[in-house]
């Protein structure tokens, strides 16, 4: 009895150890970018390769599954103690520390894959804060946008289209296979996406994702890219790249998508071409001022966007879609929407990014420069 009380005291104490030196690692990663670059330059993409060929050997996703099964443990370990602490009175004190420590170990794992594989991530240097839109001549920002919708006026008329209008992959396109060599053509410029890119795995419960609006999400628990399979097919292949830069440190969701942006343009399939350019259309923000001749300049150029490149422009899930699947729904639409926004911004801001959401703008500066500055 004595042994096991020493070992639960020592197992304790280890595991309070551990939470002081990630709660230090984290206070000390605010203090040091060039440390945490470091790590995300040279160190995360390998624990990301391994990690990634792990999980990719299911062809399921396991961080939703992770999920589930974490919701299940939480209540059926709150059903089982409660029912310990009435039916088996004389081992009160005996059970809870045996579940405080049981989860305590939990937490513990989790904080350390947390700090890891996502909080650190934000702790290093941001190029898009590097960047401000006025550090462009409203002319030089004009010409780029003229160039850009050229660009997708021409490739809007070499994709295919359902009956409505709308998008689809072509039959040659594979969307794993082109997503990943993408990837790699990218790293031959920006060395950080080198290594292993499993197929980007679809969400079964894809409901209550599309609630929350999203397209794809990045789970650092099992190291995997994950899309919603019931948007529209332009988001595809945009996405995926985009998820897949996540696996390669880049956490930040602005970033994320000028990276995809430009990995889907060393593709020479106009199907992921369209959709990078789709999807850089649908984000960028143009500001002329009180410059009223750059305004007028501006729609006048939007004005030749290809009715069917605007039927697809901030096209996300067919208007049907949540009638169809009304029964589906556990929890309101718009109230799911406003909580997932609301932590997305706590999230932000209390890991260093001071605009929040807003944060996903910074990808007009970053594609601004790329067109002008090259």
């Amino acid at each position: 009895m004595l042994r096991k009380k020493l070992h639960l005291e020592t197992s304790t104490k280890i595991m309070f150890s551990i939470w002081i030196i990630l709660i230090l690692i984290n206070i000390a990663a605010r203090f040091c970018t060039v440390a945490v670059d470091f790590y995300i330059a040279h160190i995360f993409p390998t624990i990301s390769d391994f990690w990634c060929s792990v999980s990719g050997m299911a062809d399921f996703s396991v961080g939703e599954s992770m999920i589930i099964a974490g919701i299940i443990l939480i209540l059926l370990g709150f059903v089982s103690f409660v029912l310990f602490m009435v039916f088996a009175k004389r081992r009160r004190g005996k059970i809870a520390r045996f579940y405080g420590h049981f989860y305590g170990w939990i937490l513990t794992w989790i904080f350390f894959v947390v700090t890891f594989h996502f909080l650190l991530l934000y702790q290093g240097t941001k190029l898009s804060m590097e960047l401000e839109d006025n550090t462009f001549t409203n002319q030089q920002v004009l010409k780029a946008y003229a160039l850009m919708v050229e660009e997708v006026n021409a490739l809007s008329d070499q994709v295919e289209r359902d009956e409505t209008g709308h998008f689809v992959l072509s039959e040659k396109t594979d969307l794993m296979t082109e997503a990943k060599a993408c990837m790699r053509r990218l790293s031959q410029e920006f060395p950080q996406y080198k290594g292993t890119y499993p197929d980007a795995k679809p969400i079964r419960n894809s409901y209550f994702f599309t609630q929350q609006g999203l397209l794809g999400i990045y789970y650092p628990f099992s190291m995997e890219a994950n899309y919603n399979p019931v948007v529209y097919e332009i988001n595809l292949p945009s996405t995926i790249c985009h998820e897949y830069t996540h696996l390669k440190g880049n956490i930040f969701e602005d970033e994320a998508g000028y990276y995809a942006f430009r990995a889907c343009l060393t593709s020479e399939n106009p199907d992921f071409r369209y959709s990078g350019y789709i999807n850089m259309l649908n984000w960028l923000e143009l500001d002329f001022s009180d410059d009223q001749a750059a305004w007028e300049e501006y729609y006048q150029i939007r004005e030749t966007l290809q009715s069917d490149v605007l039927k697809d422009m901030y096209s996300f899930v067919p208007e049907d879609y949540y009638q169809l699947h009304r029964h589906e729904e556990v929890i309101p639409t718009a109230i799911v929407s406003e909580v997932a926004d609301t932590v997305m911004d706590t999230s932000l801001k209390v890991n260093g990014v001071p605009e929040g959401a807003e944060s996903y703008h910074g990808l007009t500066a970053l594609v601004l420069n790329y067109y002008i500055h090259g």
